[in-house]
């Protein structure tokens, strides 16, 4: 999706980093800086992302000036912060006119499940959710697509057994690999499909927004 906004010599931002999968491709366009609130999560990016410059800050007071970066991702993190509309503006702030910003955060809270609390899920979002932050923050709607449709039944599946037998606030999807081996196939399909239209749901909400 970023791919007609990309050039050399950019700056770019991972918000809600982690351990630095996410944004660490960027740094073939220039710097990285990474963010997040988790000191572990820093701490493996800086011994193990020599691209990528990691800080620990909350979104919702990114510590930047205005117009600091070309792009941003955020994935999976609106949904962790108390404040999101605030964190939203936020990159919006920080993102120079004519960069883009990607939020990718998990869609629908009918799919709800004990992993959720694992990962201290506030919300679910649906598309036009995450399109109202955007543009209220005074950003351009670009595109807005649901993502991982394959995974929509199993997910739904799990939320009901989790809620049936009263699944406990630690459980997680961290060891539910068994099904990779057909969901890797699955996902290259429907990234074919995206190349060419957007989904109508998915366990994933995605927005590309720019700032003019």
């Amino acid at each position: 999706m970023l791919a007609p906004w990309l050039g050399r010599g950019q700056r770019s931002l991972d918000a809600g980093c982690g351990p630095g999968g996410n944004g660490a491709w960027l740094a073939e366009h220039g710097a990285v800086f990474g963010v997040d609130i988790s000191a572990d999560a820093l701490e493996y990016v800086h011994g193990n992302r020599s691209e990528m410059l990691p800080a620990r800050a909350d979104l919702e007071a990114l510590p930047f000036a205005d117009q600091s970066f070309d792009q941003i991702v955020a994935i999976t993190v609106l949904y962790t912060v108390a404040d999101d509309a605030m964190a939203m503006r936020e990159l919006a702030r920080v993102l120079r006119p004519g960069g883009a910003v990607v939020l990718v955060e998990p869609a629908f809270e009918m799919l709800r499940r004990a992993h959720d609390s694992t990962v201290h899920s506030r919300r679910r979002y649906r598309r036009d959710d995450l399109v109202r932050l955007a543009e209220a923050a005074g950003l351009t709607l670009r595109r807005a697509t649901y993502a991982y449709s394959f995974l929509a039944p199993p997910a739904a599946a799990l939320g009901l057994v989790d809620r049936v037998r009263k699944a406990p606030p630690t459980d997680s999807d961290i060891e539910r690999r068994t099904l990779d081996g057909l969901f890797a196939p699955l996902a290259r399909a429907e990234r074919r499909v995206l190349s060419r239209r957007d989904l109508r749901f998915g366990t994933s909400a995605i927005v590309l927004a720019t700032r003019d």
